[in-house]
């Protein structure tokens, strides 16, 4: 039996019990995998599941202090009391074998470039590598966190931040041909030609637009070729509206002037954009993708698909690696380890996890942004959050700041300048003492000429306290008053 062979082999059984210290273990047989939680101990055991029909192992990523406790309805509170930490495991999965090295090959200079000494790497055993980093390599906190506890989101973070990295300084597009290595002693140049023979993908699939006044990905959408702006000219009441001979202003009566709209690319108005290769078109990272309790395959554990074996090597050499080197006949113990705790310096991906999480909180915050701005249908007050019914009632005090905050909340939920002048007019009257009308016009006339949506202040601003308003603990959930509306006008739906 080869398995039993190969897995008998000098130093094999050892480093694979070295390697499943402080993890969850899930051997595998043939198609499924055996009972879990489950470990590893003594390097008997392996030949003894070889014998009962084992393939595979595979390890978690998260070191536990003991194993054996987990379970499939385990608490996450519970997980963090036995969790020690998480090794950083990439799993890069590329179709094409040139690019998939390529593609390693760039992550591991994009981790030399922040000055982590203790990289390694391994074959996966089929099309693709791991690049692993200990946990030890990490700063113990992370913003006031326990960083054991900041899985899976610390992992997803930096293996979409490494991509990002990687296609923003290794990856750049030039005409309609994509380099992969610029800068470096070696470098890839792929026409579209090359590039659909290697992905099946075109120019266009393979690479983003990013606008170049405020760096946003400019997304594919529809426009309105019929709308205009029509502007009153007396009184900068400002309505779009479908085309139409001419309008007149319903505030003033004065007949408004009419101007086609420009169409943008981007949202923020701006028509000039640079092309960037998009790693996600091709490359499929599975950390992206992991959750509590993921496995990867061991080192030195066989593929069951292609009968090759995990084999950590020198990770200098990727660009080197080819599969016959994992032929479990001929493979033997190397002097490389993956996850080599010995080589690891407490503290020196620290740069990686803040650069990451910072950027991941970044993306969540556009993502926040253009889900605001797919509000079409007005948001009814009924779903709008304690602070904001609190302000649209009677204020003493704070009632300019809180006219900011109203007007960029309602526009950003969906209503109209109409409903929103409305709503003020009423506003306006129930206070002790009303603010002038002239202040509510020029405010409402600037926030149209605006034209960008701007969200209202959230939540950790001063602006709410300024106003006299607290919001409520079930609010704070939130980051921003819109998302609560939303959040609420989605559950009515849903229950509808």
């Amino acid at each position: 039996m080869a398995q039993f062979k190969f897995y008998a082999k000098e130093g094999i059984k050892q480093a694979l019990i070295e390697h499943a210290r402080n993890r969850e273990i899930g051997v595998r047989y043939g198609d499924s995998f055996g009972k879990r939680p489950d470990v590893l101990k003594f390097p008997e055991e392996i030949l003894d599941l070889i014998k009962q029909g084992a393939t595979s192992f595979h390890g978690s990523e998260e070191l536990w202090t003991n194993p054996l406790q987990l379970g499939p309805e385990m608490k996450e509170a519970d997980k963090k009391r036995i969790r020690k930490g998480w090794d950083l495991v990439i799993d890069i999965d590329i179709p094409d074998w040139k690019l998939s090295k390529i593609t390693c090959w760039l992550i591991i200079q994009a981790l030399k470039d922040f000055g982590i000494g203790s990289v390694s790497v391994k074959f996966s055993g089929n099309k693709g590598f791991h690049i692993g980093i200990p946990f030890e390599s990490f700063p113990t906190t992370f913003n006031a966190q326990e960083t054991k506890d900041l899985f899976p989101e610390a992992p997803r973070a930096i293996a979409l931040y490494l991509l990002t990295y990687i296609a923003e300084k290794y990856i750049p597009v030039e005409g309609n041909s994509i380099i992969f290595g610029k800068g470096l002693k070696k470098q890839f140049k792929a026409s579209p030609d090359r590039l659909k023979e290697m992905t099946g993908k075109s120019f266009e699939e393979l690479t983003l637009k990013i606008c170049a006044k405020c760096g946003k990905e400019i997304q594919k959408k529809q426009t309105d070729v019929n709308l205009f702006e029509f502007q009153c000219r007396k009184c900068g009441n400002t309505t779009r509206i479908e085309d139409r001979p001419f309008l007149k202003c319903e505030r003033c009566g004065n007949l408004m002037e009419k101007i086609p709209m420009k169409k943008s690319l981007c949202d923020c108005g701006s028509n000039d954009y640079v092309t960037h290769f998009n790693p996600l078109s091709i490359i499929e990272v599975d950390t992206i993708l992991i959750a509590t309790r993921h496995l990867y395959r061991m080192p030195y554990s066989f593929h069951e698909k292609s009968g090759l074996v995990s084999t950590p090597f020198n990770p200098e050499k990727v660009l080197d690696f080819e599969k016959k080197l994992a032929n479990p006949e001929t493979l033997k113990l190397t002097r490389f380890t993956f996850i080599d705790r010995k080589k690891a310096k407490s503290g020196e991906a620290s740069r990686l996890l803040h650069e990451a999480m910072r950027a991941a909180e970044a993306k969540k915050e556009v993502r926040e942004e253009r889900e605001f701005q797919k509000v079409e249908n007005a948001i009814p007050e009924s779903f709008f959050p304690p602070a904001i019914k609190t302000m649209l009632g009677p204020l003493k005090d704070g009632k300019k700041r809180a006219l900011f905050i109203l007007t960029n909340f309602l526009v950003s939920v969906g209503w109209d300048y109409e409903m929103v002048e409305k709503r003020f007019e009423e506003w306006n009257k129930q206070h002790p003492e009303s603010l002038r009308q002239n202040i509510i016009t020029s405010h409402l006339s600037y926030h149209k000429r605006n034209k960008e949506k701007i969200l209202p202040p959230n939540y950790t601003s001063d602006y709410y306290q300024a106003v006299g308003v607290t919001p409520t603990p079930e609010e704070k959930r939130f980051k921003n008053p819109v998302q609560y509306a939303i959040a609420a006008a989605k559950r009515k739906t849903k229950r509808a």
